[in-house]
């Protein structure tokens, strides 16, 4: 999807530099989950040009919050038909550049970590709610 692979990231390698934006959904309800995407400015821009086919200089502010929430919906998405969830999808919570940082998942929480090959992005989901 735009052009990006992501791969299971086993060894949970710390992402302190990928938190300068993400996007946090959680899905409450009888099997509660909390997917999340972040990236550094560079992941961030490069992901919104490729979703909204511009050059990286034509990419805004808004476009980049939008760009993350619009992936974190989608794989919500899949995950809920995948899973057979009958529970709602709220809306995701940007967490900009500046506040407190993007969440891992917890260690005793059970959890999928991928990271997109080539670009600095990483996108989680975990059982229970952030």
């Amino acid at each position: 999807m735009l052009g990006l692979t992501f791969v299971p990231d086993a060894a949970r390698t710390p992402w302190r530099d990928l938190v300068w934006r993400g996007a946090v959904l959680a899905i409450d309800g009888a099997r509660p989950l909390t997917v999340g995407l972040s990236s550094d400015r560079e992941g961030c821009t490069a992901l919104t040009a490729a979703l909204f086919q511009i050059g990286a200089d034509e990419v805004s502010d808004e476009m980049l919050s939008d760009s993350l929430c619009e992936l974190v919906n989608m794989t919500a998405g899949l995950l809920k038909a995948h899973l057979r969830l009958e529970q709602a999808l709220g809306l995701p919570r940007v967490v900009p550049a500046g506040q407190p940082p993007v969440p891992p998942p917890p260690e005793s929480a059970n959890s999928v970590v991928l990271r997109a090959e080539h670009l600095g992005l990483v996108l989680w989901v975990f059982e229970g709610l952030a």
